[in-house]
């Protein structure tokens, strides 16, 4: 049990990572949109 604990504590200190990540890439793919028309 006290390792199913660890392992859940990292991919959630992970999934943090990966979300600041994750959010950034949409946020300059969203100016990237924002700059070019699509018509």
């Amino acid at each position: 049990m006290e390792n199913l604990i660890e392992t859940i504590e990292k991919f959630l200190a992970y999934s943090d990572e990966k979300l600041e990540e994750l959010a950034k890439e949409n946020q300059k793919l969203r100016e990237e949109n924002h700059q070019s028309p699509k018509d």
